[in-house]
């Protein structure tokens, strides 16, 4: 193997202090051989200062030589690195640190926000200044894949806070930017982009867990104090960029660690937000307000949670658009929001089915099942079907995507629309209990539908979540498969699954985590095919060697028997597919729901 000890060299034997802090790979690079890969690709010097644990450390800081020392104290030194620069103040996660001795002059989010903030350290100043190119392209495809499902950022507002370079002194700002660039290298790798010329101008290769990494050491240590809206919008962020990485404890942990600001703030409230905010601010409040409405929902859904804060409790109004710095088609006169609006109805609604569902499966549900509530689901239904025909047609119409964001953002508005009355539809059929095969075979041919004529870069962007949408699915159609089954309702799950898999098929440039989800599924048919067909042969030798004592069986059912065997399976009793057929019934993500249990 004369090629192998080469190319162990490349694989750095003590992590520089950069990745080190990370807690990330520390490679090589091929192009600087005196710097790693994640070095070189932030442009940060790439030092070993700490101390080894062998007692080496005095060796590598008198390695350093005095100039590039001086370098890393003043401009360019890796986030986070105490033992190059005693100057710089304690990274957020360490504990005891006295928030009360920190100026607030050196936070210069709105003083509206009130509260004490630790200022943003040298170290990571620098970090900041020298990456915001990185970051400007990042968040244009933040802009691009996010906003127009999570519009969290006024684009106006926050391109006057970059030219400022603000990010590079306010610690809360700093977060929440960080956060935004790890969903959007995320949406990168995942392959989230419409345009692949937008691809080659964006770093692909920069790593989404260094954002991450730098969002999480910049959030407070204590959030009773923390005042800093800036902050709340980095918890959304992070519990995003977790959700895209199927981190689902981490999700479930910053949603919580949003919920527990707010209802510090008492946020839920408009009355106790600052006064003097601009309109800009209090429509970003808004919106992330009604975004993390819409995520908590979801995720009580499909992760059997608990929804922290109810529609009832919100005294919040919806982003109006008015006065809005924000992208619109100015060939249509209908803003972007109202689409956007229209989401959040269905979510307040699916708030209120899943509220049923709950308490009529709840064992501690002491009023019972009233008897209006079996009408509600119809009334339900009727309302949603009032909102969608006052809807404007732009909302309703699955047009391609066209690069123009301005366009495109009422391209995502109608997927969205159709992706969440999907979700709706099928917590329908949770509602209506004792649902034959035949209305569940049909929901689901409807949902399939629904995300096949949905243009396909919409469906990337989407991303993440859309993956939970099709193992709802997957759950109806395991229930399907797992029941007694006859052979016209086989095919008709047969039909179902060819349809799923080529869906899959055509998603898996960014469903890295599920590759070959699409053929396996193509496998499973094969198998189902195989065993009914010897399930076939098997009927036709026994009604060949035992005709006499068969036809009794049969003859309630069917006296006459006119049309020969072909007609009987409908007739006859269902069977059960063995569970080895099913061994491989397995998804990008493990969905343990009782809501979509029938």
């Amino acid at each position: 193997m004369p090629n192998a000890r080469p190319r162990r060299l490349l694989r750095n034997s003590k992590a520089c202090d950069f990745c080190h802090k990370r807690r990330i790979k520390c490679q090589s690079s091929p192009l600087n051989p005196s710097r790693c890969q994640n070095c070189t690709e932030f442009d940060v010097q790439c030092t070993y200062s700490r101390p080894s644990k062998r007692g080496t450390g005095s060796l590598h800081a008198t390695a350093a030589p005095p100039q590039k020392q001086q370098l890393v104290v003043t401009d360019s030194s890796p986030p986070g690195n105490p033992a190059r620069d005693s100057t710089v103040p304690p990274i957020p996660h360490e504990p005891g640190v006295d928030r009360g001795r920190f100026n607030r002059s050196e936070d210069t989010s709105s003083t509206a926000d009130g509260g004490l903030t630790e200022p943003l350290s040298p170290a990571w100043q620098a970090f900041a200044r020298t990456t915001t190119p990185v970051i400007r392209r990042l968040l244009s495809v933040y802009h691009e894949t996010v906003y127009p499902i999570f519009p969290f950022f006024d684009p106006v507002r926050l391109e006057r806070r970059l030219e400022t370079l603000e990010h590079s002194r306010n610690r809360a700002f700093f977060s929440s930017i960080m956060a935004a660039c790890a969903l959007a290298s995320a949406r990168i790798r995942d392959g989230a982009l419409a345009s692949s010329q937008r691809g080659s101008e964006v770093p692909a290769a920069m790593s989404p867990e260094m954002f991450f990494a730098a969002a999480e050491e910049a959030l407070p240590t204590n959030i009773l104090p923390c005042r800093n809206f800036d902050y709340l919008r980095g918890y959304a962020l992070l519990a995003l960029a977790s959700l895209q990485d199927a981190k689902i404890r981490a999700m479930q942990m910053y949603i919580g660690h949003y919920f527990t600001m707010l209802a510090v703030n008492q946020w839920h409230d408009e009355r106790n937000w600052p006064e003097d905010i601009q309109m800009s601010e209090k429509e970003e409040r808004r919106r992330l307000y009604w975004s993390m409405y819409t995520l908590d929902v979801y995720s009580s859904i499909v992760w059997d949670g608990c929804i922290h804060y109810q529609e009832s409790h919100a005294r919040v109004e919806y982003p109006s658009g008015r006065n809005d710095t924000d992208i619109q088609d100015p060939n249509d006169a209908t803003h972007w929001i109202t689409g956007w609006n229209f989401t959040t109805d269905l979510y307040r609604i699916l708030e209120h089915n899943l509220t049923r569902l709950r308490s009529r499966s709840s064992k501690f549900n002491l009023l019972g099942d009233v008897a209006s509530s079996v009408s509600l689901p119809l009334m339900s239904q009727h309302r949603v079907a009032e909102l969608y025909s006052a809807l404007p047609p732009v909302f309703k119409q699955l047009q391609p995507a066209t690069g123009d964001p301005a366009r495109d953002i009422y391209g995502f508005q109608a997927a969205n629309i159709q992706a969440t009355m999907a979700l709706l539809q099928m917590v329908y059929l949770s509602l209506e209990g004792g649902v034959n095969l035949e209305t569940k075979c049909s929901v689901v041919r409807d949902v399939l539908a629904t995300f096949h004529q949905v243009p396909k870069p919409y469906l990337r962007a989407i991303s993440t979540p859309l993956i939970y949408h099709i193992g709802g699915i997957g759950i109806i159609l395991g229930s399907l498969m797992e029941g007694p089954l006859s052979e016209s309702s086989c095919r008709r799950v047969r039909e179902l699954l060819f349809s799923m898999a080529d869906l899959l098929e055509s998603l898996e440039a960014f469903l890295y985590r599920s590759a070959g989800e699409g053929r396996r599924l193509r496998g499973l048919v094969a198998r189902l095919e195989e065993y009914m067909e010897n399930r076939e042969n098997q009927r036709f030798i026994q009604t060949q060697h035992g005709s006499e004592s068969a036809e009794p069986a049969f003859q309630d059912a069917s006296p006459s028997n006119e049309w020969g065997e072909p007609a009987m399976p409908d007739l006859s009793p269902q069977f059960q597919l063995p569970d080895e057929l099913l061994r491989d019934w397995t998804w990008p993500f493990a969905m343990s729901n009782n809501y979509f249990s029938f």
